[in-house]
């Protein structure tokens, strides 16, 4: 296909330098950037900075895989994708799911806020996502000279084949799993690992996705006291600061501000803090911090 050639009625300025020049934004050739990327691009991101774990194979039925029939069938692949850098408080991980009778890729997030693991975010992705450039040419997963895909419609039939709730299950105990702290871990590009051998990124990762993943629990879990004892520290620490002390909190805990709430009520009911005093902003320590050999556990005097 030709280069299109334009006239000055397509151009905002037509009398400036051809460099200069802008299109109408209302012209068909504008370039629109939903076209321009692929979805295989934001696949590759996820591995980037991730720690990544195959939860379901497509052969998992198969063992042995010289003993896969041929007439057998794959099954579905479920992986979750751990990012060192957290997408927010309360975020667990991402996954990638897909089944030989989906027309679509699965991508979501799964965090906690609170009330247990589930998602915030779902995206179906075409398998053969691609894009058509300037020049008429598709540019996207197909071999060279292989007619465009015709994605199949994602019809209400599809989306409740999607197994949400198995999703979230296997994940949930996969995340749950502590068996990394002595197996180890290999995060792309670099060697394998095992607990405090992990950067600080990893290990902090690793940790929040094990904490957030454990099952829920009949009633309020106990709170233990060295998690106390660095709550009152960051409190008194951060409560100089000013207002947007909570969410200040909720950041570093990286737990929603209603937890922190509760956890800075604990320490105050377990003598970490001062109570509460009308007409003060902000509490002080208390006799658990006061104390001259003050520490998580220490009887006050």
């Amino acid at each position: 296909m030709p280069k299109p050639e334009f006239s000055a009625d397509d151009y905002i300025n037509p009398e400036a330098p051809e460099e200069e020049r802008r299109l109408r934004p209302a012209h068909p050739r504008v370039r629109d950037h939903s076209y321009d990327c692929s979805r295989r691009t934001q696949e590759l991101d996820l591995w980037k900075a991730s720690l990544v774990s195959t939860v379901m194979e497509p052969w998992d039925a198969y063992p042995d895989l010289g003993d896969v029939p041929e007439d057998a069938v794959p099954g579905p692949s479920l992986t979750l994708f751990v990012k060192e850098r957290g997408r927010g408080p309360g975020y667990v991980a991402d996954f990638l799911y897909e089944a030989s009778d989906l027309p679509v890729t699965v991508h979501g997030i799964l965090a906690n806020g609170g009330t247990g693991l589930g998602l915030i975010e779902l995206e179906l992705w075409r398998p053969g996502w691609g894009y058509w450039d300037d020049y008429g040419d598709f540019v996207g997963p197909p071999e060279d000279g292989a007619p465009a895909p015709v994605s199949a419609p994602i019809t209400s039939d599809v989306l409740r084949r999607i197994p949400l709730g198995q999703i979230i299950a296997r994940a949930q105990a996969e995340l749950a799993d502590q068996s990394w702290k002595e197996d180890g871990v290999t995060i792309l590009g670099r060697p394998r690992a095992a607990g405090p051998e992990l950067a600080p990124a990893s290990l902090q990762a690793l940790e929040n996705a094990n904490a957030l993943a454990q099952p829920s629990q009949r009633g309020r879990p106990p709170l233990d006291a060295e998690l106390l004892h660095r709550v009152a520290h960051a409190y008194l620490r951060e409560a100089i600061n000013g207002p947007g002390l909570h969410r200040r909190l909720a950041d570093l805990f990286d737990r929603p501000e209603p937890t922190i709430k509760d956890w800075i009520k604990a320490a105050r009911e377990r003598g970490y803090l001062s109570p509460a005093i009308p007409g003060r902003r902000a509490a002080g320590p208390g006799p658990l911090l006061s104390h001259p050999e003050g520490g998580p556990g220490t009887p006050s005097p």
